[in-house]
């Protein structure tokens, strides 16, 4: 096989492969025989017609295409290794095949898309300053005891008034625009909490005031960047039919309720609580400061976002929030579609997009750079450290990664968090206000169980 570099540009490499003649010839052989084996030809048992004949039957378009196919699969990944600088795809090469023949060289032009480079600035030795995260008040400790006291209340459905805002409503809807059913816009029995900007903007608004059993006409104007594009500064008017109001009841903050929290007095409590918003407040300083830290290097650095990566990220972000939240209510693809199509054109989360991929290329040159990697030990121990979360064997849950396409994600993100530690041991983040910079939290100042993010979920 000859591999011919063309042209590199930017961050796509054009390369032409040549595939000798025996080559194509044997595997065209091959393919022909494996056809050949499940024909039935009338006066022969399969497998056993002449080869003359057997062309006959054959479509020979159709052969010399999956010919065509499994060369260029064969001989892809080697063309790669082939060429004189090693080149690291990010997406599926565009494939012209110039030249096919059996018993003749074939001839195919590549051009892939590879990791673009990247300039670094500055990226060790950096001192800076992050703002402080707003020390723990009382007021916050009151707001988390009712918090809590929510978590534990109860709905209870009343009769003697109408709707007030954070009620929770049984309603029957029927929405129509320019006299057309609104897509999705029809539900009997839909349960809604009555907030600002719930449902469509203006709605929830309308609902305050409305007795139990009674009918309303809603009318408002959907919003310029509602997830459904053909209902973008469109008038939508909704029937609704209310069938019952419910409130949460919230419980006394007495012995019995201190008892299932787990507490000797509400004292205690209040000094639990506080503790655990002290953990959050130091975790969030610490992950403040390396934000701090990776945008002033990301900055700092010069690289290209290539369309095809940018194009994942946003798909992957859209299937992970909005396009998740669709699929739960079962909706058409339709609406799936419009949503994706709203979302892909989004300058914030194009601009979102854009500043993910380019951290992460910048982190992965750092770790090339300074050579930064990933030992067997440290992939085993961090699968031993999940596997007694889940309970499961560390090889039970290898198994399982492997099988859900999740282990390379899990060893990207450990190596992550290792390049992150590296750049923080090599630079200095200064809090604002403060002398000393925020230590970890030790760990007995609260326990809490380490939760794996979803993404490494097995």
């Amino acid at each position: 096989m000859k591999v011919t570099l063309e042209k590199q540009e930017k961050n796509q490499v054009f390369f032409e492969v040549e595939i000798d003649a025996q080559k194509v010839t044997e595997t065209y052989e091959k393919m022909f025989r494996d056809v050949s084996k499940d024909m039935s030809i009338p006066g022969f048992r399969k497998g056993k017609a002449p080869k003359k004949l057997v062309e006959k039957y054959v479509r020979q378009d159709l052969l010399e295409r999956d010919v065509i196919d499994r060369m260029i699969t064969e001989s892809y990944s080697v063309a790669i290794k082939n060429l004189e600088n090693p080149i690291e795809p990010i997406a599926e090469p565009k494939i012209n095949v110039v030249k096919f023949s059996v018993n003749e060289p074939m001839v195919y032009k590549a051009i892939v898309e590879v990791r673009p480079e990247v300039k670094l600035g500055q990226y060790k030795g950096l001192e800076l300053t992050a703002d402080p995260i707003p020390e723990i008040t009382d007021e916050d400790v009151e707001k988390e005891l009712e918090n809590l006291r929510k978590r534990y209340g109860q709905l209870i459905t009343v009769e003697d008034r109408t709707v007030q805002e954070g009620d929770m409503v049984i309603l029957d809807i029927y929405g129509e625009m320019e006299g057309e059913p609104i897509p999705e816009g029809t539900t009997d029995n839909l349960s809604m909490e009555v907030k600002p900007g719930n449902f469509v903007t203006g709605f929830c608004e309308e609902l305050v005031g409305m007795s139990v059993e009674t009918d309303k006409t809603i009318t408002i104007t959907f919003p310029e960047d509602y997830q459904v594009t053909q209902l973008r500064g469109k008038e939508g008017i909704f029937k609704v039919y209310l069938k019952e109001i419910k409130e949460t009841k919230l419980p006394e903050l007495n012995e019995d309720l201190i008892k299932m929290l787990g507490e000797e007095t509400v004292d205690s409590l209040k000094g639990n609580i506080k503790k655990q918003l002290n953990f959050n407040r130091n975790n969030s300083q610490i992950l403040r400061k390396q934000e701090v830290l990776i945008n002033n290097i990301v900055e700092n650095s010069e690289t290209e976002v290539p369309e095809s990566m940018l194009q994942r990220e946003m798909y992957a972000m859209w299937s992970n929030n909005e396009g998740a939240l669709l699929s739960q209510r079962n909706v058409d693809k339709e609406i799936l579609q419009a949503s994706w199509e709203n979302w892909s054109t989004r300058e914030d989360k194009i601009e979102e997009a854009k500043k993910r991929i380019k951290s992460t290329l910048v982190l992965s040159e750092i770790a090339k750079t300074e050579k930064i990697t990933l030992t067997s030990e440290e992939i085993t121990s961090e699968i031993a450290a999940y596997s007694r979360y889940y309970n499961v064997s560390p090889e039970k849950l290898r198994e399982e990664l492997i099988k859900n396409d999740r282990l390379i994600p899990l060893m990207d993100e450990i190596l992550s968090f290792k390049i992150v530690n590296w750049i923080e041991e090599n630079s200095k983040v200064t809090i604002i206000g403060e002398e000393e910079t925020v230590e970890e939290p030790k760990e007995e100042a609260v326990q809490q169980e380490e939760t794996p993010s979803e993404e490494t979920n097995a």
